[in-house]
């Protein structure tokens, strides 16, 4: 008896840890995604106040959409503590909520002491950041510490965002290919060595209207990247398109991407060998023509995805991803007013814009797609 009793309990245990850790094995990836102005406080980064309410309603209203991938910044100077990256509060908090609800993070690991964007441009540096990639993916990756204590089934890490715009000022300036040739290179390194299946992708390009010394080309800096770290030393690129044409937007900016990476990484069956993520696209609504601009924004937003989302095998397009679910409480200025739903004076939730209704619909029928291919 007392051993049939151990063996449930052996056999308990085990389906307990497969619940948790389900997702470990994952292949696939969320079609649609979302990022916020907020970004990683959302849901919890607000220190002594606590859970931040109006961010579990987002966090909510995406993974109730379909929308199951959110992307935000995973810090580097928020998770140091004297010496050592072991505050993890803020950060374990945010992973389990986006958890709860089915949402599954897109890390971009970034440095930003003081609030100022701090690229490790030196050896020292590069080394810091690479024993914060290690210590992040030891914790959120497919056999991450954290997962057995969460409370959730497990979302693991598989995709990881190395910076943000770093052929763009302030992100990275100037902006030096070979400098984050040597990062991506490092941190691709500690990532495989926590999980030899991790995918690396290259943080979102900005395409510039006046390229010049703080602001260089985005295909320009990617080929010169792709020099710098090799053909394989990366699984997927991020870009980040704003243009007000969709037509230039798509077939000029997307394309061309896609065309440096077929020319200078390689193809597969014709498309470039690495998947191309949209992981940041919106267009603003006007506080003079709120009716009129949400009519505008949808539009735009459709005929982005209308010229785009027909490439997907031949570009080997990987998820979208909207920047950002909701305006700014107090949205005076453009690029706070990308929303695809707008909040009140109080920071709550005032309902959805015509383009939220687009893009919850276009997520809800949506399959997931392959991971990128690991390199």
């Amino acid at each position: 008896m007392g051993l049939r009793i151990r063996l449930a309990a052996v056999g308990l245990l085990a389906a307990l840890l497969t619940a948790g850790t389900a997702s470990a094995a994952s292949t696939s990836v969320s079609a649609f995604g979302v990022g916020s102005i907020k970004s990683e406080w959302l849901a919890g980064f607000n220190g002594t106040n606590g859970v931040d309410v109006n961010g579990l309603f987002d966090l909510t209203v995406a993974g109730q959409s379909n929308i199951k991938l959110y992307r935000a910044r995973f810090r580097q100077d928020q998770v140091l503590s004297n010496g050592a990256y072991t505050q993890w509060t803020m950060l374990d908090n945010l992973v389990r909520q986006a958890a709860l609800r089915d949402v599954t993070l897109e890390p971009v690991l970034i440095n930003m002491p003081g609030e100022v964007y701090t690229p490790p441009t030196t050896a020292a540096a590069r080394t810091a950041f690479g024993n914060f990639v290690t210590a992040v993916a030891r914790r959120y990756g497919p056999t991450g510490s954290f997962w057995p204590s969460c409370g959730c089934t497990a979302h693991p890490i598989k995709v990881w965002e190395v910076w943000n715009e770093e052929n763009n000022a302030p992100y990275w300036n100037p902006p030096s290919p070979s400098q984050y040739g040597a990062l991506l290179a490092l941190a691709k390194s500690k990532l495989r060595a926590v999980d030899s299946s991790a995918r690396i992708l290259v943080g979102g390009l900005a395409y510039p209207s006046t390229p010049g010394p703080t602001k260089m080309e985005a295909n320009a800096f990617l080929q010169q990247t792709i020099a710098a770290a090799g053909a394989s030393g990366f699984d997927a690129v991020g870009v980040h398109v704003y243009a007000s044409d969709p037509a230039r937007g798509v077939n000029t900016l997307v394309q061309g991407t896609v065309n440096t990476l077929k020319t200078y990484a390689g193809t597969s069956g014709g498309a470039p060998r690495q998947q191309v993520w949209l992981d940041e696209f919106a267009r603003p609504t006007s506080l003079d023509d709120p009716a009129g601009s949400q009519v505008s924004q949808r539009d735009w937003l459709d005929q982005v995805l209308g010229l785009l989302l027909p490439q997907r095998g031949a570009w080997n397009l990987g998820p979208v991803m909207w920047y950002a679910i909701r305006d700014y409480k107090q949205p005076t200025a453009a690029n706070l007013r990308y929303g695809l739903r707008l909040t009140n004076p109080d920071d709550t939730d005032a309902g959805p814009k015509l383009s939220w209704q687009d893009y919850a619909s276009r997520s809800a029928a949506a399959t997931a797609l392959p991971l990128p291919v690991a390199r």
